[in-house]
């Protein structure tokens, strides 16, 4: 008789509920709110508090917009060992933004003043 070999039961990780967690620490060491949080992801802010404390399983596209915000890859919010560091960050959203309506004519390497726009 052959005896069957099973391996041990793996604990997975919930990497939504360690994004979460890094959201909620990461909105309060920067002193921010869940309703700038909301406003940047185009959401009401009560519905972004139900989606961080009911555990609403979030779409690929929110989770890419709130690593956004805070100006970090999604793989850094689904980090269970970030430092006080990378918590508090450099500053969140960057400085500089292409404007939607050049992205969205395929013109986001063109300079304003090529557009005759003051630099």
């Amino acid at each position: 008789m052959t005896e069957t070999m099973t391996a041990p039961a793996a604990t997975a990780t919930d990497y939504q509920s360690v994004a979460l967690d890094n959201i909620r620490m990461m909105l309060a060491v920067r002193g921010l709110k869940q309703s700038d949080l909301a406003a940047y992801m185009g959401k009401h802010r009560q519905n972004l508090n139900r989606m961080i404390n009911t555990g609403a399983t979030w779409s690929f596209n929110d989770m890419c917009r709130a690593a956004q915000f805070f100006g970090v890859g999604v793989d850094t919010l689904m980090r269970s060992d970030l430092s006080q560091s990378e918590l508090r960050g450099n500053g969140g959203l960057p400085v500089v933004a292409v404007d939607d309506s050049r992205r969205r004519w395929g013109m986001e390497n063109t300079r304003p003043s090529e557009l005759g726009l003051a630099a």
